[in-house]
């Protein structure tokens, strides 16, 4: 089995209202065959779905190993779908770049995106297109960047709201770790 058919096989475990159709709308997207980044985590075709995967498995492992008494839909739905946002946001394109003194034209990945909403909250935008989310589960995917997230670091609104968000929701705090355990620990 590919990392497609993995993905929809774990996603179609979800018993929430809409999940197919978020599932269908991915297939309409660039989602399972994009990078995860243009040159960190996942910075390859088939980053993102890779990526995606390997936060599922890192998230369920952990909630085993810290023995939480969370919802394991709530982890699947934060997990398998937080950065949907990247579906249909980069592009390749040329460049020049010089290797032993010479200039050679290069492929690398871009960002072009269509609808600059922003990272949490456009994958919270479009999920909630198809499944209603707990508000756990919308803390947890708004918030999953962490300390990464640029409006964290602003006193008033996003960094208190985020400060207020971490302390209060297991579920952020797993899905923080485990996305940072998939981009900075599995990612080769």
């Amino acid at each position: 089995m590919g990392l497609k058919e993995d993905f929809i096989k774990e996603a179609s475990k979800i018993e929430r209202k809409g999940i197919q159709e978020l599932i269908g709308y991915l297939k309409t997207t660039d989602f399972f065959e994009a990078p995860s980044s243009t040159k960190y985590h996942g910075s390859e075709a088939y980053g993102l779905i890779e990526h995606s995967l390997a936060v599922y498995d890192i998230a369920h492992e952990l909630h085993n190993v810290f023995e939480l008494d969370l919802s394991l839909e709530s982890i699947s739905i934060c997990s398998l779908f937080h950065d949907v946002c990247k579906a249909n946001f980069y592009a390749k394109e040329k460049r020049n770049k010089k290797t032993d003194g010479k200039w050679h034209e290069i492929e690398v990945w871009s960002v072009q995106d269509s609808f600059p909403l922003g990272h949490g909250e456009k994958s919270l935008f479009i999920i909630q297109k198809f499944i209603e989310l707990t508000n756990d589960e919308a803390l947890a995917i708004r918030w999953h960047l962490g300390g990464f997230d640029p409006g964290v670091h602003f006193g008033y609104p996003s960094g208190f709201s985020y400060h207020q968000a971490i302390q209060e929701n297991k579920l952020l705090v797993l899905i923080i770790i485990a996305d940072l355990s998939a981009a900075y620990l599995l990612d080769k």
